[in-house]
């Protein structure tokens, strides 16, 4: 298909404003992790800790989909506009609660917002470039979430000890109003071409089942947050829930996933690569930087320094994998990615398992973080070629809903596996024997710190194993890739986003 001829100037300034949306998206989700001792401090709810957290990203989870069918329907622009200004509003909640469960209420609609960020910001990238020129932009977007997340800890840091950590919400204020006229003054859209309704049921039961699943996944394995009962009876109700969900797309006209993207290989194959990659992105920045503290003796600081290769090569790795895609289409493209995936993971069990030193297991996740980068493009260009423009915006946000969700359970399963390990070792002690963690000395259960160490390590080992497992999975799976010719893509309908 003939690449749109764009006002070039227009089409910079639109791009400069989806940057900015990425940025505000992956900002927000690291900046918050060094403020929580002084927000705790300052408004007290210790017990509410976690949820500051996982509210935000149940809430953006949850609404990717929606997000995705809305921009399809009415129209990207407006439902980015829409997205921006109720993050935003969120941000500004966020700086003046009072308390802890107002600002819990703030990060939940601030979620909700976020949920629409970076699904919209893709699709829209998908409607004004070709998929050469495609590639390249995700790669800059790509590289800004790294560096994004690399500096927001620092940031947030920098922010709460000089001015308070009011800040790190508010500092958004000014980058989103920015982005906010952009996208309002820059973007100029067609009106949709879809008269669909929105299929409010399936939202509903989408919601309502993957808030469930989350919730018991989040909250299930914390100390003393719920009993096997209420985990069950969430299980339950997210299995009914997801039940009905799937009968209603297969039975609507207008359905709000559409169930032939599961029905082909082509996009069927990109989701599930994404869950994997999920599990791989979320088990590793989990549970390496405890093998590190609990299983070396490391520090916090050590624990924390030990992933961050992973980020960096991701980022750098994305760039170069949005030329390989141009030059060997998707299918090789991602299958290298998962193969430095499965290079990474099987290092890090090796360095585990033969207690090589903290320098080597960090290099280790760096060779995974290089192969995330080719993997995360494969999957988001692969599903924008193989899709028709009116389903651009739905399939596009599954990308990045199906690699949280699948993060989720997946770090939610491997806990559950930690969990049973230590107690396997450990006894009724492994409980209190977790304060070894911060303590250094003696549990009040007697365990002695070598012990624990001893039993963090064992039981950790099995979970790099799993991962590892995993990556061969992920590896077969891309063996179902599209493999379009890059020159060539599919035709559709018009192009719904203009800048001329």
């Amino acid at each position: 298909m003939e690449t749109p001829r764009f006002d070039p100037r227009r089409r910079r300034t639109v791009t400069i404003a989806l940057v900015l949306v990425t940025a505000l998206a992956s900002f927000e989700s690291t900046v918050v992790s060094t403020a929580m001792p002084t927000i705790i401090g300052d408004l007290g709810g210790l017990p509410l800790y976690s949820w500051v957290f996982s509210i935000y990203l149940l809430t953006s989870t949850v609404m990717m989909p929606v997000y995705g069918r809305l921009a399809d329907i009415y129209g990207r622009r407006r439902i980015l506009l829409i997205a921006i200004s109720v993050f935003l509003t969120g941000a500004i909640a966020c700086g003046f609660a009072r308390s802890m469960p107002q600002l819990i209420a703030a990060r939940a609609l601030q979620g909700l917002g976020a949920a629409g960020l970076i699904p919209v910001a893709l699709t829209v990238s998908g409607d004004l470039y070709s998929l050469k020129e495609r590639a390249r932009i995700q790669g800059l977007f790509s590289g800004v979430w790294g560096v994004a997340s690399l500096i927001g800890p620092l940031i947030g840091a920098w922010m709460t000890m000089t001015l308070g950590w009011r800040s790190i919400f508010t500092i958004n204020i000014p980058l989103g109003i920015v982005a906010f006229v952009l996208v309002a003054t820059k973007m100029i859209e067609s009106r949709a071409n879809l008269p669909d309704p929105l299929d409010v049921a399936g939202g509903a039961s989408l919601a309502v089942g993957v808030t469930a699943l989350l919730f018991a996944v989040l909250h299930g394995s914390s100390s003393g947050a719920m009993g096997l009962p209420v985990r069950l009876a969430l299980f339950a109700a997210a299995a009914g829930s997801l039940t009905l969900f799937v009968r209603l797309q297969l039975h609507r006209e207008h359905p709000l996933i559409p169930p032939s993207l599961f029905r082909q290989m082509q996009t069927a194959a990109p989701y599930l690569g994404g869950v994997l990659m999920g599990t791989t992105i979320y088990g590793v920045d989990t549970f390496v930087p405890l093998f590190v503290q609990g299983a070396r003796g490391g520090t916090a600081g050590a624990a924390g320094a030990v992933v961050t290769p992973l980020v960096f090569l991701w980022a750098v790795s994305a760039a170069i994998g949005a030329k390989l895609v141009v030059r060997f289409g998707f299918r090789r493209t991602a299958r290298w990615g998962a193969i430095l995936i499965l290079t990474g993971l099987t290092a890090l069990v090796a360095a585990a398992w033969l207690n090589a030193s903290v320098p080597w297991i960090s290099a280790a996740c760096a060779i995974v973080g290089a192969g995330l980068g080719p993997s995360s493009i494969s999957q988001v260009l692969s599903i924008q070629n193989v899709v028709a423009e009116r389903q651009r915006g739905v399939a596009t946000s599954l990308v990045p809903f199906f690699r949280t969700v699948g993060g989720s359970i997946g770090v939610g399963a491997l806990g559950g596996l930690l969990a049973a390990g230590l107690a396997m070792r450990l006894g009724p002690a492994a409980e209190t024997a977790g304060r070894l963690l911060a303590s250094g000395g003696d549990a009040a259960s007697g365990v002695t710190p070598a012990a624990f160490r001893v039993a963090i390590e064992r039981s950790l080992l099995p979970l790099f194993a799993i991962l590892a497992g995993l990556a061969v999975l992920n590896l077969l799976v891309t063996r179902h890739y599209p493999e379009c010719p890059v020159e060539v893509e599919p035709g559709a309908e018009a192009i719904a986003i203009s800048v001329d």
